[in-house]
């Protein structure tokens, strides 16, 4: 079950838009149900990364000191790095910019947490990862 609303899919294309437009890419969305947002392509309108946004509703950069992602999104952000031999792009998008870095460079420390469970929702409560915002790049909108 997809619990992402219309204003969330706008968020996620908003920082793929920033992300691109930064580095003069341009970017797909991936399949429906794929394992990452994104394909972000070069210039000679090759892949050169997969690229998968977090959304920080009503949230602006700094507000806090972590930013989350789920184990399981890692996991699927590292099965696409094998299959694609590409590198991922983990993005959170804030209300006043974006923070992003290769999936490779993440540090963090991780333990159990999410939120109240939701019906026909799987993952609500399931092991995250929690990152320092100051290690990241940022792009402020």
């Amino acid at each position: 079950m997809k619990f992402e609303t219309a204003k969330d899919f706008k968020r996620q294309d908003r920082a793929a838009r920033y992300f691109c437009n930064k580095y003069d890419y341009s970017y797909a969305s991936s399949e429906e149900w794929g394992k990452i947002d994104y394909q972000i392509f070069g210039v000679n309108a090759e892949v050169i990364c997969g690229f998968e946004v977090k959304g920080c509703k009503n949230q602006s950069i700094g507000d806090k000191e972590n930013v989350l992602v789920s184990m399981r999104k890692i996991v699927d952000a590292q099965q696409y790095q094998i299959k694609n031999n590409k590198p991922v792009v983990m993005c959170w998008a804030f209300d006043d910019g974006i923070l992003f870095d290769k999936l490779n460079n993440l540090q963090g420390n991780f333990k159990l947490g999410g939120r109240k469970p939701r019906a026909g929702s799987t993952f609500d409560v399931e092991m995250l990862v929690y990152v320092k915002q100051e290690n990241f790049n940022k792009i402020l909108f």
